[in-house]
């Protein structure tokens, strides 16, 4: 049986992952840290009872993901975005 904190950082480095494949960054890294993190306990208590034996991972933090940006994007001034090069 894996940690809750195992779980945890695997959603934190997948998420940090998408992030940083992204156009768009907050211009604070310190904003994307707290993001990340934020969005990877969001998932982990969403999927808390998920059987990933029946469901597949990557697909639905993927999902997650895009959602999770979709909104940030739409709710984020132009002034607090950096282009990520």
């Amino acid at each position: 049986m894996m940690s809750a904190t195992y779980v945890l950082c695997e959603a934190v480095s997948d998420l940090t992952f998408l992030f940083m494949s992204e156009p768009q960054l907050p211009v604070n890294s310190r904003d994307t840290c707290a993001l990340v993190i934020d969005w990877a306990e969001e998932f982990d208590r969403k999927h808390a009872n998920t059987d990933w034996a029946e469901v597949e991972y990557l697909e639905m933090i993927d999902r997650f993901f895009a959602e999770k940006y979709r909104a940030w994007l739409e709710a984020t001034p132009a002034r607090l975005l950096r282009e990520n090069r």
